[in-house]
């Protein structure tokens, strides 16, 4: 089992100052919906190269209608994310279709279902 840490600071020179404290280590950190929304792909970019080794976790609990939460999974995925969730409360249909959408992505992310 490895640590999380959660990068949801309110500025991004917060998030990458922890991230660089964390740099010799072999953890998770997680990316939330406002560090996200604010810092978006440069972010990931940015936290790859303090430590490729990272793995990286996008918490972003998708919920809408499934052909919507499997664009956003496939967009997600070409992130080169490690993990990401959805939200179970968004129907087994869109859970499916997701992991259908995912399923010949090379490197698929780990997908979690939060409730």
């Amino acid at each position: 089992m490895k640590l999380c840490v959660a990068l949801d600071l309110p500025e991004k020179s917060d998030n990458l100052a922890l991230a660089h404290t964390l740099k010799s280590e072999d953890i998770w950190l997680k990316v939330g919906l406002r560090s996200f929304i604010r810092d978006g792909k440069p972010l990931l970019e940015e936290l790859k190269a303090i430590n490729p080794s990272f793995k990286i976790f996008l918490d972003l609990k998708l919920h809408d209608i499934p052909n919507t939460m499997a664009d956003a999974a496939q967009e997600i995925a070409a992130l080169g994310v490690d993990m990401f969730n959805v939200h179970a409360s968004s129907g087994v249909k869109a859970m499916k279709e997701v992991m259908d959408r995912l399923s010949s992505v090379p490197n698929r992310p780990l997908v979690l279902a939060v409730t």
